[in-house]
């Protein structure tokens, strides 16, 4: 993750301090400390970090009219974030005589504020401001939307300001782009906290970084994954040489909002139990079914990407009672047609420089893209890497894929699921071709291209494939 990106998320933990100290109060309440939200709190994966106010320079008219340093209240504050980055969570709540007043002229401040200029680490950004439609989580309370933009990565914080009993406090979540709906949860639980002491713990199901990983015993061994969200069940199978942490949780998180989203690692990786060798395409589809099986989930809708995408067009073929419709990202033809990428390429794509990784999967003017993702996953626990021998294994299984001595590759063109085959037309894993191929092998198949899009259009164009996911799924 980029330097200047890692500051600009820490920075905001200091947002809701900084506002604070504007608006004067004693923060050596040692006693507020109690009502305050803790590690125990929250889902799985968040851990407490230190406030620094004077790493970040809040500039705003709007505050101006503040008083920099009343009496009659007193604040304590606290600060978490999952991962190494992002999202982030900060919390203030204070006490006092003067309090409700305060935060009273605090939110009349904060609905005027249209812009800020916020000073990170020597570099100053344009912030925007602007109210928050937001469902009220104590007896009073408002909320106000902040966004910027750092080392290309767009950043957000929802800032929801609360009154309950005789306390007052603040609560600032912050994630790439704007937050996503969970931040109610984070809230219901500050304003239960700041009344009883007390609160449930945040469900860790409202991000697929805090959803435990879980283990299946099926038929053909035990399977590590993860599942988050509600509804009709969506099964996620990773790429050659992946783990179920190179998801892009804002992809992963918007799809379950919809989407019961099940992601899982592929044999020989995490927990997953390996296959016996020669390892195959067919057997990894094999393995995947009986992780439908055993979950229950009868007739998924199934999205691959990459060597995952392969995996999905076998499953298909071999089980297709259990793929009610099926996506197909950066995916290529079984039946020895395929171009093949150059070695150079496969070669970056398994070595340990991250540069030349994703110099696989995003264009390279596509920088903020790249950015973006890579923050996007720090939010994972740390997870070993796919082992070497399994990597090397599936190579092997791709090759066969592509020279066409898979059984299920040949047969792809008795796929009767409907099928979307998506890709990005700079992609240097998967040449064009592939994609144009397949759709004309699947009967009925849906091709959509993102232009000036790599391997990864997925996570760079999210924001126009998850409607055309959501569309195609129904």
């Amino acid at each position: 993750m980029p330097r200047r990106a890692r500051a600009a998320a820490l920075a905001v933990l200091t947002a809701t301090a900084v506002l604070t100290s504007g608006c004067g109060g004693n923060s050596t309440a040692a006693a507020l400390h109690d009502r305050l939200l803790a590690v125990a709190d929250l889902p799985a994966g968040w851990s407490a970090v230190p406030v620094n106010p004077g790493s970040v320079q809040t500039s705003a008219p709007c505050l101006s009219s503040l008083a920099t340093n009343p009496k009659g209240f007193m604040y304590a504050t606290a600060a978490f974030v999952q991962g190494t980055a992002i999202p982030t969570l900060s919390e203030v709540l204070a006490a006092g005589p003067q309090v409700q007043q305060r935060w009273q002229n605090l939110a009349q401040a904060l609905a005027r504020c249209r812009t800020a200029t916020l000073t990170i680490g020597g570099t100053k950004v344009n912030a925007t401001v602007r109210p928050l439609p937001f469902p009220r989580v104590a007896s009073t309370s408002s909320a106000y939307a902040w966004g910027f933009t750092i080392a290309g990565i767009q950043i957000g914080f929802d800032l929801i300001l609360f009154e309950t009993g005789t306390y007052a406090g603040y609560l600032a979540y912050s994630d790439l782009g704007p937050p996503a709906a969970t931040v109610q949860a984070f809230a219901d639980a500050a304003v239960a906290k700041a009344e009883t002491g007390a609160t449930a713990p945040v469900p860790d199901e409202v991000s697929i970084t805090s959803a435990p990983v879980r283990t299946a015993r099926t038929t053909l061994g035990t399977v590590a994954y993860r599942i988050v969200g509600s509804g009709p069940p969506l099964v996620m199978i990773t790429g050659y040489s992946g783990t179920m942490e190179g998801w892009d949780r804002r992809f992963v998180d918007a799809l379950a909002q919809h989407y019961r989203v099940v992601i899982f690692d592929n044999a020989g990786v995490g927990q997953t139990q390996a296959l016996p060798a020669p390892l195959s395409i067919d057997e990894m589809a094999n393995q995947t079914s009986a992780l439908i099986a055993v979950l229950g989930l009868n007739h998924p809708d199934i999205l691959g990407w990459s060597m995952g995408s392969m995996i999905a067009q076998a499953l298909a073929v071999l089980h297709p009672d259990q793929v009610r419709r099926l996506i197909l990202c950066a995916s290529y033809p079984g039946n020895g047609t395929a171009i093949q990428p150059s070695q150079q390429a496969i070669h970056a794509l398994t070595s340990f420089d991250p540069h030349q990784a994703m110099a696989d999967l995003f264009p390279d003017d596509q920088a903020a893209a790249q950015n973006t993702y890579l923050t996007a996953i720090s939010s994972y626990p740390a997870a070993p890497a796919a082992p070497v021998g399994t990597v090397t294994a599936q190579g092997h299984a791709v090759d066969q894929w592509w020279a066409g001595r898979d059984p299920a590759g040949t047969q792809i063109a008795a796929i009767t699921a409907p099928t979307l085959i998506a890709d990005g037309t700079a992609d240097r894993l998967d040449p064009l071709a592939n994609s144009h191929t397949l759709a004309s092998l699947i009967p009925g198949a849906e091709l959509t291209l993102y232009p000036d899009a790599g391997h990864a259009f997925l996570f760079q164009d999210q924001a126009a494939f998850i409607p055309l996911i959501e569309s195609f799924l129904g």
